[in-house]
């Protein structure tokens, strides 16, 4: 992959600033799914986002929007706040489009698959298990072990046409894997009208796993290490609430607050928040669930 084009991941976290201001330094940022407003306002060049006031799951997403956009001119900074399947297939979609114009012999872009990863990132594991190729470019995407560029030059080789079947194959034996260990270290239960997936689980795909099932996850680890580098420091329950996306109907924010009545130290953003870190929350599953599916629409 030959790009003139840079990349970047914002930090939304508020001790994020130092690094989000780097990137806007230049003054030429084009967002990827941008969804903090703070942030998509400053993405001056434009912001591929499905998740804005008036979108639905129809509305394309930012891999799809990707394939006819406005390109941005080299030297732009390509700027997310989550690496995931969406985001790095747009990236990797305006990479090859980039070169398509500067470069006679030109660059494959494989519609099927851009359609397929717009398809599941709109509408969820919930649906129609996904293609390999899809899951392997969301592990690819998440793998915070590689470059933000790597990632990209990843998934602009496999869209122009080249043969990562045996690589694919070793994703998806991992992604197996864990989630099959995660099946085994869990329980999982439905509740209202099967609209809420509670997952009791000490594993971290405790959330992908209520995702199967609904798309609003209450998750309780009920053994979450104080600090994962000290086992002395023991452990404490926590509680993670979650939807899919801002297209579901549950009003999480209004839910947060309502927590936040009955325990102190409840926070987090958008789609997702927590209890209280570092101690044991006093609330019971059933008391969250119940305060969750009050607020589903």
């Amino acid at each position: 992959m030959t790009t003139k084009y840079q990349f970047a991941q914002f930090d939304p976290r508020p001790q994020g600033t130092e690094v989000n201001e780097k990137i806007f330094s230049p003054g030429s940022v084009f967002g990827i799914e941008v969804t903090i407003p703070a942030l998509a306002v400053r993405c001056t060049l434009g912001n591929l986002d499905h998740h804005r006031p008036g979108d639905t799951h129809e509305t394309p997403s930012a891999c799809e929007q990707a394939m006819t956009c406005e390109l941005p001119p080299e030297g732009s900074v390509l700027a997310t706040v989550r690496p995931d399947a969406d985001s790095i297939t747009a990236i990797a979609v305006l990479v090859n489009r980039a070169e398509n114009r500067s470069n006679a012999e030109g660059r494959q872009i494989d519609e099927d698959k851009v359609w397929a990863v717009g398809e599941f990132d709109r509408h969820g594991p919930a649906g129609e298990k996904p293609c390999d190729f899809v899951t392997a470019i969301a592990r690819k995407s998440a793998d915070f072990k590689i470059s933000l560029t790597e990632r990209v030059a990843w998934a602009s080789d496999l869209l122009a046409g080249a043969d990562k079947s045996a690589e694919i194959a070793v994703l998806i034996s991992a992604h197996d894997s864990e989630l099959e260990a995660a099946r085994k270290a869990s329980e999982l239960t439905l509740h209202a009208s099967e609209r809420i997936a509670a997952v009791v689980s000490t594993h971290r795909f405790a959330t992908n796993l209520g995702y199967e099932s609904a798309r609003v996850v209450v998750a309780m680890n009920p053994s979450m290490p104080v600090d994962p580098k000290d086992p002395a420091e023991g452990t404490y329950r926590k509680f993670t609430v979650c939807r899919y996306d801002s297209h579901v109907s549950c009003d999480l924010p209004a839910a947060l607050v309502e927590l936040q009545k009955l325990e102190a130290g409840w926070g987090g953003r958008g789609d997702i928040f927590g209890s209280p870190q570092g101690v044991s929350s006093t609330l019971t599953l059933e008391q969250v669930l119940k305060v969750v599916a009050r607020h589903l629409k």
